[in-house]
């Protein structure tokens, strides 16, 4: 979560630091479910460190790439979470 903000503020907009502050805050359930799942964690942390590697050598544009990359790998991972838990609220009530 750390790495996720450090990010956003050297965005250097407030207004985007405060809303992804509140959104953290909402997202920490979900994170904690599925960092356990599919080696992510792991996967995530290789992400950060390819993503600081495109900082740090002032490539902004494979960052964005990578950053681009990795949010939407965990946005698939988080829909294909959500709907395994629906299919299966649903086979627990015969549906």
């Amino acid at each position: 979560m750390q790495f996720h903000k450090a990010i956003i503020r050297l965005g250097g907009v407030a207004l985007m630091s405060n809303l992804a502050e509140n959104l953290f805050v909402h997202m920490r359930a979900v994170r904690a479910v599925t960092m356990t799942q599919d080696n992510r964690a792991q996967r995530s942390v290789v992400d950060h460190r390819n993503i600081i590697a495109a900082l740090a050598a002032h490539d902004a544009d494979l960052a964005e790439q990578l950053v681009r990359e990795h949010t939407l790998g965990l946005a698939a991972h988080v829909e294909r979470f959500l709907n395994l838990s629906h299919e299966a609220e649903a086979v627990g009530k015969g549906q």
